[in-house]
């Protein structure tokens, strides 16, 4: 009887540590697909700028910019400077470029900019 609660035991730990893997790999797979050519193509005024601790720990949007790996963050960066119309209304509203955690696209074509 011992033997079978050890292994009870064990089974449920690492069901446990293999759903850990599954979220963090979930969270930074959801970072918004093509955001880097959409950010890059970007025209018009129609952006938000939101601070990322405003965000809820839970919410979905705080878990993929949590997660974000460099070359996205970096990818993103490089994006924003390109479309040089945006990264000059940015730069009025006095958002420092390497504080750009993460971007998102409302349905309506408008961004949100995501800063730490």
């Amino acid at each position: 009887m011992n033997r079978i609660a050890k292994l009870s035991v064990i089974a449920a730990l690492s069901a446990l540590s293999f759903g850990g893997v599954s979220y963090a790999a979930s969270a930074a797979m959801n970072w918004p697909a093509e955001i880097d050519h959409t950010v890059r193509d970007f025209k018009g005024d129609h952006f938000t700028v939101v601070d990322v601790d405003t965000l809820k720990e839970s919410s979905q949007t705080r878990m993929w910019i949590d997660e974000a790996t460099p070359q996205q963050l970096s990818s993103l960066h490089a994006a924003v400077n390109a479309n040089k119309p945006l990264a000059a209304k940015l730069k009025a509203q006095n958002v420092e470029m390497n504080n750009i955690a993460g971007a998102e696209q409302a349905a309506d074509g408008s961004l949100t900019f995501y800063l730490r």
